[in-house]
């Protein structure tokens, strides 16, 4: 049997990443015109409703009742993709390793933040029993996890931290500060210090106050994410 392309690996990392994902999108987050232009979007009941892309059978309405114990799975599925992950790094190039490694990591991260923040405004949003939002809280709680460890074992200073769909950083900063504190350490202890050209280390000056931080992204943009990356809109030829 022939070994697996690089990019089939890669699609498997992604299958389990997204398998038994939960997701809605609330109807006043996406703008009128761009309804307008999405068939799909007028002639299905997507708006305002709880969907998992099930396993099997891919994006599906969640039904109450239905099977979940694959989500009981959810953390194991996501901690074989971290150990292929560091197998791999004596298997591959460096530089193919980085470009698979840096696009996973740009879904990661979009699917802590769009797992987040769904599990914070579910109840703003939807008429939800106990099970459906405590579904929600375990899955933000497993997708918060997993990028934390994706960040810690391939990241380790903030240099390369790939752009990504978010203020990658912020989002580290925000909700991850024992690694920011570490990022923070390693760029105190590497920096130079200003010198003269005698050598003597010249007068600091005051620090520059900071910018006011911008949010981390919008809830329309987080919407439009979470439709680009499961329904595979693109939204910028509706602009």
């Amino acid at each position: 049997m022939s070994k697996p392309s690089l990019h089939q690996y890669y699609l498997s990392l992604i299958s389990n990443l997204v398998s038994e994902l939960f997701f809605y999108i609330p109807k006043n987050e996406i703008r009128d015109d761009i309804i307008e232009k999405l068939d799909f979007l007028n002639s299905t009941n997507i708006f305002n409703t709880i969907f998992v892309v099930d396993y099997y059978k891919g994006p599906i309405e969640f039904k109450t009742g239905r099977d979940n114990t694959r989500l009981l799975l959810k953390e194991n599925d996501l901690d074989k993709n971290i150990f292929g992950l560091l197998e791999k790094k004596s298997e591959v190039p460096l530089h193919e390793l980085n470009y698979v490694l840096d696009k996973y990591f740009e879904l990661a991260e979009c699917l802590f933040y769009i797992t987040n923040w769904m599990d914070s405004n579910i109840a703003k949003t939807l008429r939800t029993d106990g099970t459906v939002t405590g579904i929600f809280y375990m899955q933000s709680i497993t997708y918060k996890k997993h990028f934390e460890i994706l960040v810690k074992n391939f990241y380790p200073t903030k240099d390369i931290i790939p752009k990504g769909n978010f203020n990658a950083l912020q989002l580290i900063e925000t909700y991850f500060p024992d690694i920011a504190s570490q990022y923070n350490k390693h760029t105190e202890h590497t920096a130079p210090t200003p010198t003269t050209s005698c050598g003597v280390q010249e007068e600091m000056q005051p620090p520059l106050n900071k910018t006011k931080k911008q949010p981390l992204i919008t809830e329309i943009d987080a919407e439009k994410i979470l439709l680009e990356q499961v329904f595979n809109v693109d939204f910028k030829k509706l602009n």
